[in-house]
This record gives structure tokens, sequence and C-alpha cells, in this order.
């Protein structure tokens, strides 16, 4: 834990969706202190004609959508907005005002872990 689901305008090169991922996975691990061993990324990409931002046909875009366990703080949410944000920009060349970051909060006793038990169950 956390999941995170990345949703992408078409047209980003392999090697910019592998660094989006990857600086994706470090923010998490870097801002939240998650351990790596918890992260996951996933990567979705929206083929041609299915975005439409502010009137506009497949303008490029990123979404970011983080699934975490409830608890972190509200100043700890706010930089990894900021954060990724910066990441996809860096990444893909997305303006960061046509990045998107949406956060939900899971109870413990609604997320899966390891070995098949929920996150409170497993200490967390």
């Amino acid at each position: 834990m956390p999941f995170i689901t990345v949703t992408a305008t078409a047209g980003f090169t392999p090697e910019q969706k592998k660094n989006l991922m990857q600086r994706t996975s470090d923010t998490v691990v870097e801002t939240l202190n998650s351990p790596l061993k918890s992260v996951r990324v996933m990567l979705h990409e929206l083929p041609q004609g299915n975005y439409l931002s502010a009137g506009q046909f497949d303008v490029p875009g990123v979404l970011f959508e983080v699934d975490l366990i409830a608890g972190r703080t509200e100043e700890a949410k706010a930089a990894l907005i900021s954060k990724l944000g910066k990441a996809a920009h860096e990444t893909t060349g997305v303006p960061e005002n046509d990045v998107r970051v949406r956060i939900k909060d899971f109870p413990n006793t609604d997320m899966g872990m390891e070995g098949g038990i929920t996150a409170k169950a497993a200490g967390r």
C-alpha cells in the first residue's frame, strides 16, 4: 500500500511512461515514507479520441488516483499532490495545470494486504 493508478493520454514514448511510473513510485516513497515493497503503480493509457479537457479533444493530460490507508496528514497529502504534478510535468512535458491528483482514504479494515489479511490485521 499505496496503490497508484495513472491515467494518461496517448502519445507518450515508452521511456516517458517508464519514467513517469518510476518517478511516481519514488515520489510516494519519499513523500509518505512508504516502504518501496508496498508501492504499486499501474498506468492506463487512453486511446486517442477518449479525452476532453476544457472543450479540447486529445490534449495531453495525466490523472493520478492514489489509494491510501487512512491516516495521512493534510500536509502530507498536499505535498504528494504537488510533487506528483511536478513529476508528471518533468517526465511527460504535460503542464502542471493539466495534471490532476485524487486521493482516496480507505479504513484499514477495507484494504487487503499480503497474505490475504486486512491492513488492520497486519498492524497498519
